[in-house]
């Protein structure tokens, strides 16, 4: 049993991580800005990018699975948290950091930002673990049903972008696995089970919702270099067990 501190603990994949951890009967602590409704942990309310009641947070753990994201116009919050991270963690636990599929080869800020935190712990000379995925099943259903309109009848999506989407039990399932084993520098990157095109993903969609939308097209659709050109795909790595259509129905 381990004393575990997750970061970002009120995002969806935080909150999947410390149930896990749970499970596997390891002390939890939780850091976040808003103080999370979960019970049996130890909670630490502060602002990452400032490092408030990070060093009390981080205090004799075994390690940290750094869920935090932080988006801002320029992106620096995400180096800020590192930064305040490494600081507090003065070289002892180990970190194990969720990343993105892809983020070294394409110019998109977000994944720019990522892709420095990755750097700045690669060379920090504290223990670590880098873990990149694919993009979540929550992420593409967000773009769906924000692409819904039903008042019109229709579905508004970019064309020919592609996605091998995970599970976030999955991805957390890994972190906690990670964090249990202990250091493994730049992980093998980790994918969905399936690649689909975002068409085929609404058709499953909207055959599980019994939705009877008509997809049309958007050619000025965002992000659409980063998942047309199939750097966010791995089929050599399509580990993840939870496929969309299973998501999907187990939401339904």
């Amino acid at each position: 049993m381990s004393t575990i501190l997750v970061t970002g603990a009120t995002g969806k994949l935080g909150r999947e991580v410390v149930y896990q951890l749970q499970q596997h009967q390891h002390v939890v602590r939780t850091y976040s800005r808003q103080a999370p409704s979960l019970q049996n942990v130890t909670v630490y309310q502060g602002d990452i990018r400032t490092g408030s009641s990070l060093l009390e947070a981080t205090n004799g753990v075994d390690a940290i699975i750094h869920c935090a994201s932080l988006r801002d116009e320029t992106n620096a919050t995400e180096l800020q948290g590192i930064e305040r991270l490494l600081e507090a963690a003065q070289g002892r636990p180990h970190i194990v950091y969720i990343s993105i599929v892809g983020i070294d080869k394409t110019t998109y800020p977000y994944y720019q930002a990522k892709y420095r935190v990755e750097q700045v712990l690669e060379q920090s000379g504290v223990p670590y673990t880098i873990l990149r995925t694919t993009q979540f099943h929550n992420f593409v259903l967000r773009i769906i049903t924000e692409a819904e309109d039903p008042a019109m009848g229709t579905i508004t999506i970019p064309e020919r972008m592609r996605f091998q989407t995970i599970d976030i039990a999955d991805v957390a399932h890994a972190l906690i696995e990670f964090a249990e084993q202990g250091p493994a520098g730049r992980a093998p990157d980790m994918g969905g089970p399936q690649i689909l095109s975002l068409e085929e993903m609404v058709e499953i969609y909207k055959q599980i919702y019994h939705k009877q939308a008509t997809t049309q097209y958007d050619p000025n659709g965002t992000l659409l270099s980063v998942f047309q050109s199939g750097i966010n795909l791995v089929p050599e790595r399509a580990v993840g067990r939870i496929t969309w259509d299973t998501f999907l129905r187990n939401r339904a």
